[in-house]
C-alpha cells in the first residue's frame, strides 16, 4: 500500500487529505474492455465538435464570401476560389473607386496575403486594408502605425514584427501574375480591396497564407455538453491559443517560393550562408521586386565577402533609385560611395540584381546595365548574404552565385526548399500575448493562457519553448523580463528591465513551469529552468520586509492592472504571486530530488501564507484587502486567492458571493476559474455568461470568433482581439468535464463531473503525453452516471460531491485509484426531499430578524407589518396588507430593514389565505442604504404555494448579495379574498430572510 498527500494545486477539493493508492486493480474495480457503445459515443460527440472547429485546414486561407462592393466591380465572388475566374475591379478617371469587402469567416486568420493577377489595364494601385469587424475596415484598416504602446515605451511599434505596422498595404499593378505581401498582417476577418488611382484590374485567388505562421495542428482534445454555448467557446479558446502560437518568429520566412526578409526588432540585418567564408572572387546574382512601405523607402541588399554579421560590403539599392555602398567594419557602417539612378524603380516590377567581387573592384548592375562600383581593400574573402534593414520590404524569388574567375557555380537557391544553407535571426516556438498586435511571449499571461493548450493538444513545443525564452532572459541579478523580443540573443544586464518593468511578471515565471510541469511531467525542461528559477527566487526574496511581504520598487512597479510605474503599494495581489512562486518553486524543487531547497522555498510560502493572512485578511468585511494602504476588496486579489487555492474554505465562502463582475476579462476569467476551484460551478459560469464571451455568439456579432483583450469586443483599434489569457477552454475540460491531474504528468489524476443548471451531461477527450483520457458523465434524477477511459502510464480517483455511493464497473467504489483500463460509473446522490426537510428546518433555525416599514399598512384585526416575521405557525397572526385600492394598478411597497449589512440567499414569500393579494407583478430591490437601492428582478404572474411559498434565489454573478435594505415594489395587486372586502391589495403572510448557510455547488 501506497499513500501519498494529495496537491493542493491539483486537487483542492481533498486538499490535505490522505488516499490510498493500490498496486494494480487490487480490491478495487477492477476495468473492463472498452464497450462499443462508449467508443461510439466518443466517436459521435468528437463530429459533433468538429462542427464548430475554427483551425484552417489548409494553409491558403481564401474569403468565404463578398461581402458589398461600390463602384465598377464584376463577379466579385470570383476572388473567392483559385479557379481562374476572375473578379474585375475598374476605376475610370474621373469616377468613382471600387471597392471590394471580402469575408474570411469567423476563424479571422492571419498570415501574408497572395493574390493573382490575370489582366490589368495602366498601372493602377490597388489597396488591402484589414479588420477583424466591419466598422474597422477604413483605407488604413483598423488603425493606423501612429498609434503607439505606452506601456511599452515610446519608441515601440505595435504590432510587433515580423507582423505589418500597418493595417494596410498598397500594390502598384505594373504586370500580371502573383503579388505577395511582405509582412504577416496577423488576424483579420475583413479585407478592403480597392483601386487608388484609375485603372482595371482582374484578381483571382486571393488568400492569407499562414504556413509556420501559427499554429494549425489539428486539435486531439474535444469538450462538448448540454449546453451549446460553453461547446462553442471551448472550440473559440482552443482555436485562440493556437492563434497565439508561433511555430517561429524567425526574421526569414519563404512563401511561395519568394524569400521574405526582414529585420526583427532586436535580430540581425544580415542573413548569410553557412558555406563559402572562403569565397573571394565572386558573381551574385539575385531576382527581386519591392513592397511599398507607406512610411519608409523599401531597397533591396547584398552583401559580399562578410566574415560574419559585423564585417562585410554591402550594396543597397531603394525603390526610389538611390543606392549605396557599404563597407561594414565591427558593426560600423561607413558609406564609401552614394548615387541614384535615372529612374526610380517600381514597386511590384522584377528586376536582376548582379553584385560582383572581382580583386578589389565592387561592381553593381541592374538588369545587366552597370551601376557603379568601388574599390573596396578592407574585405578580402567571405560570405554572401542579404542585406535587410527593418524597414525595406524586399521579395527575393532566387540567388546564384559563381566564381568570378571561372564562372562555375558556387551557390545557388530558387527558395523552393528549406533555408538550412543559410545564417539568419531565429527563434523558438512560443505562445504570444495576441496574434495581432504584441506578438511577444508574457510571463504573467501564460497563467492564464496555458491550461487552454494542454487541454486541446499534448506535446506541442510553444509552452515549453515559452519558458525557456522567459528563462535566458534573465539579468544576473535574477530579475526576468516581463515580455522578451523573441530573436533576442544575448541575456540583459542588471538594471535592464525590459520593455514592461514588471517584478509582478517576473515572479510569474515560477508557477508558469509549475503548472507545464503538472500537466506534461517534462522534468528535463525543469531541470534545464532550475538554476533560472532558483535565482528567481533568491531575487524575489531579497526584496521582502521583515514580515516577508514583497517591498516594491518604482522602477520595476508596472503590473497587470496598472501598466504605469509608480504604484509602490504593498499589494495583495502582488504577495499571492509571490507565495505562489515560493510554493511551486518547492514543488518543482522536490521533484528534482533537491530537499533542502524544497524545505527552504516551501518555508518561505508558509512565512508568506502567515503574513498575507495576517496583514491583508478583512474577517469583518469576509475578503482580501486590496493593500496594506487600501481596506477595500480587492478583486483581482480575491479572483487570485480563489484561483490559487490561497483561501480557506470558509474564506472562500465569504469571498465567492462577493466577487462582483471584473471588467477586465482577464481576471473576470480568472475569477471564473477560482469559483470552479472550490466548487461553485453555477457562479463560476454565471460569471463568464455575465460578460462579453457569449456576446461572440450573438448573431448580431460580425467580428471574429476569438477570445479578446479584457473580453472588450472592439470594432477597431490597435487592441489585440486573440488574447489567449481570455480563454476558457482549459475551465470547461478541468472543471465541468472534471478531468485534473493530481501528481505531474497524469500520473493520477481526478475525475469530477460537475453539473450545473445548464451542464447536465458532458464528454470529452483530454490529451496527455500517456495517452487521450475518454469521459462522459451524465446528470439523473437519483445521481450520475458516466464512463471513464484511463490511458497506461496513468491511475484516476472519482470525487462526486455529495454522492452517498458511488459504484464503478457495478462495484462499491471506496475512493481507491483506478489503473489503466475502461469504467461505468454509478453515483447516488441523496433524496432531495428529505434534504429540502432538513435544509428547511436548518434555515429556520437561522432567519435573519428585520424591521418593516410600507407604503402603507392595515395595523387591525391581526394584520400588521410587525406580524410578518412571526413563526409560520402563529394562527392568530394573519401577516401583512397594504390600505384597499379600487383597482389593480396601484404602486405599493414594503421594505425590510435588517438593521446591519448582511448576507442574503433567499427571500421566501408566503401567501395568505388562496393566495389573497399576492401581487402579480412586482420588483425586488436591494441595497446597503435606502438611498443606493438596485434592481435586481422583475415578477410577473408568480404562482406561490400555499403551504411552501414562494422562493425568490439572490444568488446572481456576483454570488449573495450583501446588504441591509430590501425593498419589494408591486404594481399589480390582487383581490382580498376577504367577505365583504372586494378590493385591491398587496398581502404576504409571511416573509422570511435567509443567509447563505450552505455551499452553491451543494
Amino acid at each position: 500500500m501506497k499513500l501519498i498527500r494529495v496537491v493542493q494545486r491539483g486537487f483542492p477539493w481533498m486538499s490535505g487529505m490522505l488516499i490510498v493508492l493500490i498496486g494494480g486493480a487490487g480490491a478495487a474495480c477492477q476495468s473492463i474492455s472498452s464497450n462499443d457503445y462508449f467508443s461510439a459515443s466518443i466517436a459521435r460527440a468528437r463530429t459533433a465538435a468538429l462542427r464548430n472547429r475554427l483551425t484552417p485546414l489548409t494553409a491558403w486561407v481564401r474569403p468565404v464570401s463578398a461581402l458589398r462592393e461600390a463602384g465598377a466591380v464584376t463577379a466579385p465572388m470570383n476572388v473567392c476560389a483559385a479557379d481562374q475566374r476572375c473578379a474585375q475591379l475598374h476605376y475610370p478617371a474621373g469616377g468613382e473607386k471600387p471597392i471590394l469587402i471580402v469575408d474570411l469567416g469567423k476563424a479571422s486568420a492571419g498570415g501574408y496575403t497572395v493574390f493573382d493577377v490575370s489582366s490589368v489595364q495602366g498601372t493602377p494601385t490597388l489597396r488591402i486594408s484589414y479588420a477583424c469587424h466591419p466598422d474597422g475596415l477604413s483605407e488604413t484598416g483598423c488603425f493606423t502605425r501612429e498609434t503607439r504602446a505606452r506601456y511599452l515605451g515610446a519608441a515601440v511599434d505595435l504590432p510587433v514584427l515580423p507582423a505589418n505596422v500597418n493595417r494596410h498595404e498598397v500594390y502598384t499593378i505594373c504586370r500580371t501574375g502573383r503579388y505577395i505581401a511582405p509582412l504577416i498582417q496577423g488576424q483579420a476577418r475583413y479585407l478592403r480591396i480597392q483601386l487608388d488611382t484609375p485603372g482595371t484590374v482582374q484578381l483571382d485567388a486571393l488568400a492569407l497564407v499562414n504556413a509556420a505562421v501559427y499554429d494549425r495542428t489539428p486539435l486531439t482534445g474535444f469538450f462538448l455538453c448540454s449546453d451549446e454555448r460553453i461547446n462553442q467557446l471551448w472550440e473559440i479558446s482552443a482555436w485562440t491559443t493556437q492563434l497565439a502560437s508561433f511555430p517561429n518568429h524567425d526574421s526569414w520566412k519563404v512563401v511561395d517560393g519568394w524569400l521574405l526578409p526582414r529585420k526583427l526588432e532586436q535580430g540581425l540585418d544580415l542573413g548569410l550562408t553557412r558555406e563559402g567564408a572562403e569565397w573571394r572572387d565572386v558573381v551574385v546574382s539575385t531576382r527581386f521586386e519591392l513592397r511599398r512601405n507607406p512610411h519608409f523607402i523599401s531597397s533591396a541588399g547584398i552583401v559580399v565577402r562578410a566574415q560574419d554579421a559585423t564585417n562585410g560590403c554591402l550594396f543597397e539599392l531603394d525603390l526610389d533609385g538611390a543606392y549605396r555602398f557599404i563597407s561594414r567594419i565591427n558593426g560600423h557602417d561607413n558609406c564609401v560611395k552614394r548615387g541614384k539612378l535615372a529612374q526610380a524603380l517600381v514597386d511590384g516590377h522584377r528586376y536582376m540584381l548582379t553584385v560582383s567581387a572581382c580583386g578589389t573592384r565592387i561592381e553593381a548592375a541592374l538588369d545587366g546595365h552597370v551601376i557603379d562600383a568601388i574599390d573596396d581593400v578592407q574585405h578580402g574573402a567571405g560570405r554572401i548574404g542579404f542585406y535587410h534593414p527593418k524597414e525595406k520590404w524586399a521579395l527575393y524569388d532566387s540567388i546564384r552565385v559563381v566564381d568570378g574567375k571561372t564562372q562555375q557555380e558556387l551557390f545557388s537557391d530558387t527558395f523552393d526548399h528549406g533555408l538550412e544553407r543559410w545564417d539568419f535571426s531565429r527563434t523558438r516556438a512560443f505562445l504570444a500575448d495576441g496574434a495581432k498586435r504584441d506578438r511577444l511571449v508574457w510571463s504573467g499571461d501564460l497563467y492564464f493562457a496555458q491550461r487552454n493548450s494542454y487541454y486541446a493538444h499534448a506535446g506541442l513545443p510553444y509552452l515549453s519553448d515559452s519558458l525557456r525564452m522567459l528563462a535566458f532572459n534573465q539579468t544576473p541579478d535574477g530579475y526576468v523580463h516581463a515580455s522578451p523580443y523573441p530573436e533576442r540573443n544575448t541575456p540583459p544586464e542588471n538594471k535592464d528591465f525590459g520593455p514592461f518593468p514588471s517584478d509582478e511578471f517576473a515572479a510569474w515565471l515560477i508557477p508558469v513551469a509549475w503548472d507545464h510541469y503538472l500537466y506534461t511531467q517534462d522534468v528535463t525542461l525543469m531541470r534545464e529552468l532550475w538554476p533560472a528559477l532558483q535565482k528567481l527566487m533568491a531575487y524575489l526574496n531579497r526584496h521582502c520586509d521583515r514580515d516577508g511581504l514583497f517591498v516594491q520598487r518604482e522602477e520595476t512597479s508596472k503590473h497587470a492592472g496598472n501598466l504605469n510605474l509608480g504604484d509602490v503599494r504593498s499589494r495583495c495581489y502582488m504577495n499571492l504571486v509571490l507565495w505562489a512562486a515560493f510554493r511551486d518553486g518547492a514543488q518543482i524543487a522536490a521533484a528534482l530530488g533537491l530537499t533542502q531547497e524544497q524545505q527552504l522555498a516551501k518555508h518561505r510560502a508558509d512565512q508568506l501564507k502567515q503574513a498575507i493572512n495576517r496583514t491583508y485578511w478583512n474577517d469583518a468585511q469576509g475578503y482580501f484587502n486590496e493593500a496594506k494602504e487600501a481596506t477595500v476588496l480587492g478583486a483581482e486579489a480575491n479572483a487570485l486567492a480563489l484561483a490559487l487555492h490561497f483561501a480557506s474554505p470558509g474564506q472562500a465562502h465569504r469571498i465567492a458571493p462577493q466577487l462582483r463582475r471584473i471588467s477586465h476579462g482577464k481576471f473576470q476569467s480568472l475569477a471564473s476559474r477560482g469559483l470552479f476551484e472550490y466548487g461553485y460551478s453555477d457562479a463560476a459560469l454565471d460569471a463568464i455568461f455575465a460578460h462579453n464571451w457569449v456576446r461572440l455568439l450573438d448573431p448580431s456579432w460580425k467580428g471574429a470568433w476569438t477570445t479578446t483583450e479584457c473580453m472588450g469586443l472592439m470594432t477597431k483599434g490597435w487592441g489585440d482581439e486573440s488574447h489567449p489569457d481570455t480563454a476558457l477552454a482549459g475551465h470547461f475540460s478541468g472543471y465541468l468535464l472534471g478531468v485534473r491531474p493530481i501528481e505531474p504528468g497524469y500520473q493520477t489524476f481526478v475525475f469530477q463531473p460537475q453539473a450545473t443548471k445548464t451542464v447536465q451531461w458532458a464528454k470529452g477527450c483530454v490529451p496527455t503525453l500517456k495517452g487521450d483520457i475518454l469521459a462522459t458523465w451524465q446528470r439523473t434524477a437519483t445521481g450520475y452516471t458516466g464512463e471513464l477511459s484511463v490511458p497506461e502510464g496513468t491511475q484516476c480517483t472519482i470525487q462526486i460531491a455529495q454522492a452517498e455511493a458511488v459504484q464503478v464497473n457495478d462495484r462499491r467504489y471506496h475512493g481507491t485509484c483506478l489503473p489503466a483500463g475502461f469504467y461505468r460509473i454509478c453515483a447516488t446522490l441523496p433524496n432531495r426531499a428529505e434534504e429540502h426537510v432538513k435544509l428547511a428546518a436548518n434555515e429556520q433555525a437561522h432567519l435573519l430578524s428585520y424591521g418593516v416599514c410600507a407604503s402603507s399598512s392595515q395595523e387591525s384585526d391581526g394584520w400588521s407589518t410587525n406580524y410578518l416575521a412571526a413563526a409560520l405557525d402563529d394562527q392568530h397572526k394573519q401577516g401583512f396588507r397594504s390600505q384597499g385600492h379600487a383597482a389593480a394598478q396601484v404602486t405599493e411597497w414594503i421594505e425590510l430593514d435588517l438593521g446591519r449589512e448582511q448576507q442574503v440567499s433567499k427571500l421566501m414569500l408566503y401567501p395568505c389565505s388562496a393566495k389573497a393579494g399576492f401581487p402579480q407583478a412586482f420588483t425586488i430591490q436591494f441595497g446597503r442604504s435606502r438611498d443606493a437601492l438596485s434592481g435586481i428582478a422583475t415578477y410577473t404572474d408568480v404562482q406561490p404555494s400555499e403551504t411552501k411559498g414562494q422562493t425568490l434565489d439572490l444568488y446572481s454573478v456576483i454570488g449573495y448579495p450583501t446588504l441591509r435594505f430590501i425593498r419589494i415594489t408591486a404594481n399589480t395587486l390582487s383581490r382580498s379574498a376577504d367577505a365583504g372586502d372586494a378590493v385591491y391589495r398587496l398581502q404576504f403572510r409571511r416573509i422570511e430572510v435567509l443567509p447563505p448557510l450552505f455551499d452553491k455547488a451543494k
